[in-house]
Parts: C-alpha cells; structure tokens; sequence
C-alpha cells in the first residue's frame, strides 16, 4: 500500500502483510520523522463503517425532530404577561388624527442645494480658468472672496483639477507652502506650455505673495522636507519635465503642477491658482 509521510510528503510503498493489525510505526528516510500506519480496511469493514455512520445520522435526526416538536409544544409558555387587559400596543393619540410632519426645511434645503449646483456649474463653464481656494494658516481666523483674474480665449478650457494645499516643514527653509493639482486640456485640440499663477492673499484679499510657472514638475514629500531652496525650485523648473508632460497635451489630458512658497508671509488667509497661458503647438 502506499503510505505518506504527514511532515515532509514523501511517499513510499509498504508492503500490507508488514503492518499488524494495530498499525505499525514507521520513519522517514528523508526527514526522519515517526508516524502510525494503519491497515487498510476490507470491504466488510468498510461496509461496517458506513452502516453505522448511517445508523449515526438517522439517530441525530430523530433527536432534532423530537426536539423540535418539543419546543412547539413549550411556545408561547413562557410568553411576557401583556400590559393591562388590552392585547394590542399601546399607541398616543394626536386629537384623533395622526401627526403631520413638517416637510419645509426638506423642501427649502433641496432648493438651496439646487441653486448652488446650478451656480458652481456656471462657474465652470464661464469661468474655468479661475478657482479660488481658502488656505488658511494654522491658527488663523475669517476668510474673504479672492478677486479673479480676466479669462481669455486661449485658457478658457484649461480646467484645474484635484487641486489641495498644505504646509511643510522643510529642515532648511523652515516652513513651506505648497499648492498641486493638474491643469486639464479640455479643448478639442491640443495644447501646451501651460503656464499658471499663484498668490497668497490676506484676509482683505490683498495679496502678499504671487509666483508664475510652467506646469509639469513635482517633487516628493521627502524633497521637500529636506532639500535646499535652490534645489527645489531647480526640480519644479527643470525642463525636461516640461518637455515631457507640458507639450502637445492632448484633449483631456491633465498636466501635474507644483508651485512652493519659501518664506510664508504673516497673515495669509487663502490662496488663490489660476491659468495665464496655454499654446496651440505649432504645425
């Protein structure tokens, strides 16, 4: 018969008549480990077996029937009393009529939510070249609307897109100011050298700091945190990253963007992102 050895998984042909009717013990040549070896059954034991596994099974199932037919007998025994004479639920009464729920502040915030939808839709469309954000300092107060620049023709369909900010704490510079997103194209046709510019304004919406550059460069957290001024802005200008990704930019592709403040001024309140420039690619 052939045996298996349980920790390794070799396997051997044992001859039957060297196993006793105990079992015997045998050990890996290759592993070395022991283990029980039992005969094989013979097809009247093997019948044996399976008649009493069947014996078995019918016996537990008469068990589960007897026992469900006892606890349909007990139920409702053990039921709680009931509150009073009356069987059915207690219930308060409204002067006979059942109350009437006030559906106004559901109709007047689907209305409000509508407005503002149809509002933000606008925006895109007429205005897509220029999103506000609030970016307010740790521990900074209020917040102000951001003037918007003009919108031409040769940026209206550049959408900016998962723009976010955040602070840095670079162990050079000190802390950072970081905005990043992607301009999308959505004109028909290409385009390319998408420039954009940042400011940081107050809480009077003047602003304290403006940059201008050319989408396509990003840096990494790490970078940030420990690399050196001239070393950062030499990476968000390098322009082989332009080259790459802030050329013949297909419709409905998106150029990633990264402008970083040094310096933060006092009392910046939020940040205002917007596109100057976006080029048809020459023929």
């Amino acid at each position: 018969m052939i045996v298996q050895c349980p920790n390794c998984g070799t396997k051997y042909n044992l001859p039957e008549e060297r196993i006793g009717p105990n079992g015997a013990k045998v050990r890996c040549t290759r592993c070395t480990h022991v283990f029980q070896v039992q005969a094989p059954l013979s097809e009247e034991a093997v019948l044996d077996q399976l008649l009493e596994n069947k014996a078995a099974a019918a016996a537990r199932r008469s068990e589960t029937d007897e026992h469900r037919e006892a606890l349909r007998d007990l139920e409702g025994t053990f039921q709680p009393p009931l509150l009073g004479d009356d069987t059915k639920t207690p219930r308060i009464e409204f002067g006979g009529h059942e109350p009437r729920r006030n559906r106004a502040p559901l109709v007047w915030g689907l209305a409000v939510a509508l407005v503002i939808a149809l509002a933000a839709g606008a925006t895109m469309v007429l205005r897509p070249s220029w999103i506000p954000w609030l970016a307010p300092q740790p521990g900074a107060g209020g917040k102000s609307a951001i003037p918007s620049g003009a919108t031409t023709e040769e940026v209206a369909r550049i959408v900016l897109e998962n723009v976010r900010q955040y602070f840095v704490k670079n162990e050079k510079e000190g802390q950072l100011f970081v905005i990043e997103g992607q301009a999308v194209n959505r004109f028909a046709e290409p385009r390319e050298l998408i420039k954009l510019k940042a400011a940081l304004f107050n809480a009077q919406g003047v602003a304290l700091a403006t940059q201008e550059f050319l989408a396509g460069n990003t840096v990494s957290l790490y970078q940030l945190q420990v690399a050196s001024r001239q070393e950062i802005e030499s990476a968000l200008g390098a322009k082989v990253g332009i080259l790459t990704n802030n050329t013949n930019v297909q419709p409905g592709r998106g150029v990633p963007f990264m402008v970083v403040f040094f310096g933060v001024p006092a009392g910046v309140q939020e940040f205002g992102i917007e596109v100057v420039q976006a080029k048809i690619p020459p023929q």
